[in-house]
């Protein structure tokens, strides 16, 4: 019997969109909060996992998510570990994406850095946002007493 990938994807395939699956919600409430505060830009994602052993359907996975502006790219390549070949699309995709319905995309994790325009959500950015803000309560934790 085949293990499926969201047990341990390590064998079978990466966990970029697996993760993107999980937590789609956050990050395009995350892109459309940054691009109505500081204009066009992208969210980057650092993960704090060992991403070849999360059980995707269950586990809460530890990251960091901030929005960086367009303006600040040039000053924040090198600490996203991005080759300079990488730089002119990134560039070009961050300066052409449509913010009410895409998202570009950086993941750093436990492997290459993993760079994404999310084009055409079935939930744009702006309805994240919304939804996020309508639903905060679903993604608050609390102590127990």
């Amino acid at each position: 019997m085949r293990v499926q990938d969201t047990v341990w994807q390590g064998c079978f395939g990466d966990w970029q969109p697996l993760f993107i699956r999980e937590y789609w919600l956050p990050l395009g409430h995350m892109a459309w909060q940054g691009f109505l505060e500081h204009g066009r830009g992208m969210v980057a994602c650092e993960i704090h996992a060992v991403t070849a052993t999360v059980d995707w359907s269950c586990t809460a996975v530890p990251h960091t998510a901030r929005f960086l502006p367009q303006a600040a790219l040039a000053t924040c390549w090198h600490d996203l570990s991005l080759a300079a070949d990488q730089h002119p699309a990134v560039e070009h995709a961050v300066a052409t994406y449509d913010p009410a319905r895409d998202a570009i995309l950086l993941l750093l994790g436990d492997s290459q850095p993993y760079i994404s325009c999310l084009k055409g959500w079935a939930v744009p950015p702006p309805e994240c946002s919304r939804q996020m803000g309508s639903r905060q309560a679903e993604f608050t934790v609390t102590p127990k007493s």
